[in-house]
């Protein structure tokens, strides 16, 4: 994977700091190091767009990424460089609050690593799980790991991604106080991931003329341009509601 960095409250040089050094080094040769598992052509996920009014049916596009199998790869890694794999932010019987089950992706020493392949409201909830071990003086930071915008495009809908953590977080300077180094992560090379997209999209089109449907294909590089709906000022008709699909 190619990754790209942003530093939120110094966040960089406070993991330069020759006491966590190493953990930087774990983290970057992890995710360098992570490949892009696909799903079978015949499991790839379809969404279903409307028709638009010069669309002869309605639109689709497919989401190739293997998430689970990706975050699955991730924990294998992390684990063998002894990092805690989804250890809790508040320990089990701690004194001074309610009991929560929160838990975080991974934690070594004093750095805490949230990885977010999931919808953009779930940043929000790794922030809030940044802060809170932050407050606990478990952590002294924090690493965010997001796809960058093609890459999220191409895993679901509405996925966070890094461009959009950019442009949000240093809002929060006020209310987020502990050093955030954020990180996009995106495939060296978009060979393999557009092949499949590419496959399921011709399955998905035989399926549909099989049933005497006609369903028009939103391309792999017009669906990884796509923004989210939500960064879209006034999206009108251009980009109703989705619905989920399996190709037959």
């Amino acid at each position: 994977m190619k990754i790209t960095a942003f530093s939120y409250r110094y966040a960089e040089a406070v993991m330069d700091a020759p006491e966590l050094q190493h953990l930087k080094r774990d983290i970057v040769d992890v995710f360098s190091a992570a490949t892009v598992p696909l799903l079978p052509v015949a499991k790839v996920k379809v969404r279903r767009r409307k028709a638009r009014k010069v669309d002869a049916g309605p639109r689709f596009f497919c989401l190739p990424v293997d998430q689970t199998a990706l975050n699955l790869q991730l924990d294998v890694a992390m684990a063998k460089r002894g990092w805690e794999v989804h250890p809790r932010i508040v320990e089990a019987g701690k004194k001074g609050g309610p009991q929560t089950a929160l838990k975080a992706d991974y934690r070594k020493a004093k750095v805490q690593v949230e990885v977010q392949f999931g919808n953009m409201a779930r940043w929000y909830s790794d922030v809030f799980k940044f802060q809170l071990s932050y407050s606990q003086d478990v952590v002294d930071a924090a690493v965010l790991v997001v796809p960058k915008q093609w890459f999220a495009n191409l895993i679901d809908e509405n996925v966070a991604y890094y461009e959009r953590v950019l442009r949000e977080l240093p809002w929060a300077k006020m209310s987020l106080t502990l050093p955030i180094w954020v990180l996009g992560i995106e495939p060296e090379d978009d060979t393999d991931i557009r092949a499949r997209y590419d496959e399921a999209v011709d399955l998905a089109v035989q399926a549909s003329a099989a049933e005497g449907k006609v369903r028009v294909p939103i391309g792999f590089a017009q669906r990884v341009a796509e923004e989210a709906e939500e960064d879209v000022e006034d999206a009108g008709d251009a980009n109703p509601p989705s619905v989920a699909e399996d190709p037959e």
